[in-house]
This record gives C-alpha cells, structure tokens and sequence, in this order.
C-alpha cells in the first residue's frame, strides 16, 4: 500500500514583495484559508466529418491563455492593514508558498510573479472577530520554484 506524502495547511503562505525593501517579501499574515489557481482558458471550435457532413460536428478546444490566481481569507491583520489597502489596484510580485516541516523535507516550492490585488472584502460581525478576503490576478507569467 502507498500512502501520499502530505503537509498540513499551515505551511501554505501567500506573500508580496516588501514595496519599501526590492526582493524582500512579506507574508500576508492572519489569513487562514489560501488558495491557488493555475488555470488554462480555452474556446470551442467545432469540426465537421467531412465524409458524413450531417453527422454533429465535434468539439476541439483551442487554447486562449493561462492565467494563476490567489485568494486568502482569514481574519483581518489591523498591522498589515496599511500595506494591503496600498496594493488594491496596483501590479506587485507575489509567491504562493508551499512548505513543509524542516525535520522531514521532501518538497517545498513557491510559485510567483507580477499580479494585482484585485479584490478587497472586510466583514465584521457581531460577537466575532473582522475578517477579510483578498483575491490576486496574475499580470503576465508565473513560475514554480523549488526552495
């Protein structure tokens, strides 16, 4: 029997280059759900059978473009609420990073480039803590790198 290699979600960071500091990059700190999307878009054509012209023609897809989105939710970091509020709208550098403990190493990589802070949400609700979602869009290609 195998069983698969895994690592909690706590080890997954979402974080931007320090915009005071070039290559230095801060983790968005407080969320507690983060996500990637690596997605390829595509459109339909359909094709028909030239031998049987009545036959339904079939789809083949043709590829459009790829693009990778983050999002994060979690509770709202009143420390970092300055930093976040100045990347709304503005194109930065980014990288989803995937750990894992330091005692039993196997894989850890970020994936990472230019992308725009696109979507802002703050909820506060009586008896509980304020929380925040963020949503990220890739502006040009990403990259995976091992670390």
């Amino acid at each position: 029997m195998s069983t698969p290699d895994i690592v909690k979600g706590t080890y997954v960071s979402i974080l931007v280059e320090d915009p005071d500091s070039a290559g230095t990059y801060l983790t968005l700190c407080g969320l507690t759900t983060r996500s990637l999307t690596h997605q390829v878009n595509t459109r339909d054509r359909f094709t028909r059978d030239c031998a049987d012209p009545e036959a339904i023609p079939v789809r083949r897809l043709v590829t459009t473009g790829q693009q990778w989105d983050l999002s994060g939710s979690g509770l709202y970091n009143r420390a970092q609420a300055s930093l976040i509020a100045g990347l709304i709208g503005v194109v930065a550098n980014y990288r989803f990073l995937i750990g894992e403990p330091a005692a039993d190493a196997i894989y850890s990589s970020y994936h990472g480039g230019a992308a725009m802070l696109t979507q802002r949400q703050i909820t506060g609700s009586d008896e509980d803590d304020v929380q925040a979602e963020l949503t990220f869009a890739s502006d040009g290609e990403w990259t995976e790198t091992e670390v």
